[in-house]
């Protein structure tokens, strides 16, 4: 993998390399990458719509609970990059589930803030135990080839685009994945 980021390197100063063996190596990533993506996203939509939540009401559940703060109707919308009107009749819906309390914003009146209620804690702990199965059995269809080249273009899309960056990161990937194995 490291070969893959002294291409892009070079790729973005020399446009003749987008012809090269490295370009075909680095749309490999990006297909593996999309793959896993694609594949992990369906089984968590799938087990969300189970639970009785749409998959943007589960996201939506996810950045409101996954925020250290209550957020702001305008913060939901900007993390989902939906219209703020549609944030709010997310939350809305949300409400009327149990799963959310929405308040008014004592610093300003034209802003609601929405928390996670623990009826969301529940729910979302339920999704994720199911989604963390499907995930598992999925990942060991997986080669270790597979794995490296949709880490590299995930590693690639986050920033960590030099080669140590890269070799930490799987170590440490590495390292959580024999500590999270099930046997």
């Amino acid at each position: 993998m490291g070969a893959f980021y002294k291409w892009i390197a070079r790729a973005r100063d020399e446009p003749d390399m987008l012809h090269s063996q490295g370009f075909e190596e680095y749309f490999h990533g990006v297909a593996e990458a999309r793959y896993v993506i694609r594949k992990v996203f369906r089984i968590v939509d799938d087990q969300a719509k189970r639970a009785g939540l749409e998959p943007l009401e589960h996201q939506a559940l996810i950045q409101i609970f996954g925020s250290r703060k209550p957020l702001r109707v305008i913060e939901i919308a900007e993390r989902l990059d939906i219209p703020p009107a549609f944030a709010s009749r997310l939350a809305i819906g949300l409400e009327e589930k149990g799963l959310v309390t929405r308040s008014r914003s004592g610093e300003d009146k034209r802003s609601t803030h929405v928390e996670a209620t623990d009826a969301a804690r529940d729910a979302l702990a339920g999704i994720d135990q199911v989604v963390g199965m499907h995930v598992d059995y999925f990942q060991q269809q997986l080669s270790e080839a597979e794995r490296a080249s949709a880490l590299g273009i995930f590693a690639f899309y986050v920033g960590a685009s030099r080669v140590a960056d890269f070799e930490q990161l799987i170590e440490q990937v590495k390292g959580s994945a024999v500590g999270h194995s099930s046997g």
